[in-house]
């Protein structure tokens, strides 16, 4: 809730903003957004390496260390998932979903 706010007040002192991805190497990644460009840290859950595609829109926060990658927005819309199932995606097009039934694909195909 606090994010959303910060981003619909859409202040330019906002400690959230959002981000383009202009490339990523590593930990960080490039970033243009209406504060300007530059690298921000990349945070992921645990277990998890992703780095944000070129031109994916992402939501940064500024902070004391630095300026993070919090996340990319995904479009939900545009895929087969309910709620509680999990999608993981590459800008490729390979997928592998976990699905609520217990079954598992991998690029639309059951294991």
């Amino acid at each position: 809730m606090w994010i959303s706010m910060n981003l619909r007040n859409n202040n330019q002192n906002s400690p959230v903003d959002t981000a383009s991805a202009d490339s990523g190497i590593d930990t960080t990644v490039s970033a243009v957004s209406a504060q300007g460009k530059g690298k921000c840290e990349i945070v992921n859950p645990p277990g998890m390496i992703s780095v944000p595609g070129k031109y994916n829109d992402m939501v940064v926060v500024h902070t004391d260390s630095g300026v993070m990658c919090m996340g990319v927005r995904m479009p939900y819309y545009e895929r087969n998932i309910e709620p509680g199932e999990i999608l993981l995606v590459s800008d490729g097009g390979a997928t592998i979903k976990l699905s609520n039934d217990g079954n598992v694909y991998i690029n639309g195909r059951e294991v």
